[in-house]
């Protein structure tokens, strides 16, 4: 695991050695053990490196064999399957590194090598014959890769704060993702702050040459997984032993280190599951990790600490303090470049950093939700229809009527409807209280999962707002794989997978996610919906199946709680003070065009305990206007 950055300069200007030693030491943090850069007349590569594989300094980079240079960042987690293939063309190896492996398998297969790779990776490799870039980023966009596109330069990093120091870098912004990021908390994967700057799409190939002509190919697509998968009619049996073996491999996978290896254990299905299949494989005590609040409606220590107990882990909690919250949030803009509004990401650090004493690398469960249905939005998208079934005019009139405004009022709404178990995992009265204005389906589901309704968002914002959103009139008879298909395209990349990344990284901590091997993926879009959501409602049942042999079945049929923190309360609170303090600074709503009379009415309702605004909402403003005092 490492960071990369570098680029091409097509006209010989300012991009000198120094420079890049500068960008490349902006990404410190996540590569602290060793440094290298590679210079050309027109190319600059640099890396930092974390050390999981091959702790020798045969493993720095750039790395160069014959016409081929690579800077590399993430993890082939079967690289030495790979490399027996490659010896048996006559390869010949010099390193253990599964960077020697990337860049030979490339140079004999071509872009073919990469559908050989189970992993997380974003590299860039420099012909020196063609004189061409090729940047390379894993299926599911793991492991980050930006790029940046001016005039006579060309730009690439893991992170967008390696550009800050290039002298010619134009931190022109561009507004057209803040639609999105107010209503989901993070940029879509098609979006970014920053004008010039892209980022590499998850599966694909940007190939870049000295004349500037940019070429973007995709090797592996998940709509393409989902549109070609096929339900599995074999008997539910049959289809949890094969599938529990898949997971036991794909874990056993992740294992795969030179370093010592722990897990994040929430207490959930999903790092439960992770657990229980490495620790029953397991000689040893495995590394587990939680962090716990004083809050117990956001606290799942206890229930990590059981989990643990039975599985035999060797168990480390945290129990976090306000104080430590408020520690971490002046750092929020540092770790994340780009506005990012997610706050699970404070328990995400915190974990992280509590891991980093005792390990260099962890596995999570991300994933498990998207793949086997586990989001309680899905559930309920699915029982959408009869409310959506009530003429939309008749919706809009109770909508825009005082019945809307007492939580009460909704809650008694919500149990008509059957959703009265979504409005208790965590605080989702405004989302269902905006979902009564959906269209179809697809509009309820995207309602469902944003912290604003369309109607504030455009008084808030001056500028038009385009949706992201694409109807499917007919959908197919399993929802679910539909639903979690159309979160991995948007919600895995843009935010729980940027979460972990940057969170970790920030403390020199590798992360992997078991459950996002393309064999698992397969599977997971076979499966029949009753194995993802039961026939009595109960979500993930296949995974909870399995992990059911291991721990005791109170553990896994607790409803889901999630990775949060009381945000409500912090702003209330400690940050009441900063709220205003941003409320009058007129500058701030001049650069990002938002109405700053509107968002003193929204912070007024607020604070008067009113219930009309989400305090998510005001949490994304918060983190966008701490992100505006950092990088502008």
């Amino acid at each position: 695991m490492c960071r990369i950055t570098g680029g091409i300069t097509f006209s010989g200007d300012n991009f000198t050695e120094n420079v890049l030693v500068k960008m490349r030491d902006r990404l410190s943090a996540g590569g602290p053990d060793s440094f290298g850069v590679y210079m050309e007349e027109n190319i600059r590569l640099a890396h930092r490196r974390l050390s999981i594989l091959d702790l020798s300094l045969s493993g720095i980079q750039p790395m160069v064999w014959n016409e081929w240079v690579i800077s590399y960042n993430g993890e082939i987690y079967n690289f030495k399957d790979i490399k027996d293939e490659l010896i048996q063309e006559g390869i010949v190896f010099d390193t253990k590194t599964d960077t020697e492996v990337i860049i030979k398998a490339f140079a004999t297969w071509g872009e073919e090598a990469v559908n050989r790779f189970r992993g997380m990776f974003a590299f860039a490799l420099w012909n020196k014959h063609s004189q061409e870039l090729i940047l390379c980023r894993d299926r599911l966009g793991v492991k980050p890769l930006f790029w940046y596109l001016k005039d006579d330069l060309f730009l690439f990093a893991s992170e967008i704060k390696a550009f800050h120091n290039h002298p010619n870098f134009d931190k022109s912004l561009d507004l057209r993702g803040l639609p999105h990021y107010f209503q989901k908390g993070f940029f879509h994967e098609n979006d970014c702050i920053y004008k010039y700057v892209k980022k590499v799409p998850p599966g694909t190939f940007l190939r870049v040459n000295l004349s500037k002509k940019i070429q973007i190919s995709r090797y592996w697509d998940v709509e393409n997984i989902y549109e070609n998968s096929v339900i599995d009619p074999r008997p539910e049996k049959e289809i949890i032993d094969d599938l529990e073996g898949v997971l036991k491999e794909s874990f056993k996978l992740r294992m795969v280190a030179d370093v010592e290896v722990g897990v994040f254990l929430s207490g959930g299905v999903d790092s439960s599951l992770v657990t229980a299949l490495l620790q029953a494989d397991s000689q040893s005590s495995l590394q587990t990790f939680t962090v716990g609040f004083d809050d117990k409606r956001y606290n799942e220590a206890k229930v990590a600490e059981e989990v643990s107990r039975q599985l035999g882990t060797n168990h480390t909690t945290l129990y976090c303090t306000e104080k430590e919250f408020q520690q971490v949030i002046p750092e929020l803009s540092e770790i994340y470049d780009e506005p990012f509004g997610d706050c699970s990401a404070i328990p995400t650090y915190l974990i992280s950093k509590l891991a980093r004493k005792n390990v260099k690398v962890a596995l999570s469960g991300d994933g498990g939700d998207e793949l086997f249905g586990g989001y309680s939005k899905y559930k309920f998208t699915k029982h959408a229809g009869s409310m959506l079934a009530i003429p939309y005019s008749l919706r809009k009139l109770l909508y825009n009527g005082s019945f809307f405004v007492d939580p009460s009022t909704v809650e008694k709404l919500a149990r008509t409807f059957k959703f009265n178990s979504y409005l208790q995992v965590g605080s989702k009265y405004h989302k269902f209280r905006q979902t009564i204005l959906s269209r179809n389906l697809d509009d309820f589901f995207y309602k469902s999962s944003s912290y604003i309704d369309d109607e504030s968002l455009n008084k808030f914002i001056n500028f038009p707002v385009l949706s992201n959103i694409s109807f499917l009139n007919n959908h197919p008879d399993n929802l679910l794989n539909y639903l979690g298909k159309e979160d991995m395209i948007s919600y895995l990349p843009g935010d729980i997978l940027i979460k972990v990344d940057r969170a970790s990284m920030y403390v020199a901590l590798e992360t992997r996610e078991p459950f996002l091997d393309p064999e698992i993926i397969k599977i997971a879009f076979t499966l029949p919906e009753q194995l993802k959501c039961s026939k009595t409602g109960e979500s993930k049942y296949i995974l909870k199946e399995i992990l059911k042999k291991y721990i005791s079945p109170e553990l896994v049929m607790r409803p889901k709680q999630g990775f949060t923190v009381p945000i409500e309360k912090w702003l209330t609170g400690f940050l009441r003070e900063d709220l205003i303090t941003m409320q009058n600074d007129s500058r701030f709503f001049e650069i990002f065009k938002l109405n700053q009379g509107f968002f003193k009415e929204v912070l007024k309702s607020f604070f008067s305990e009113r219930n009309k605004y989400n305090p998510h909402f005001i949490w994304f403003v918060y983190c966008l206007f701490g992100w505006y005092k950092k990088w502008l």
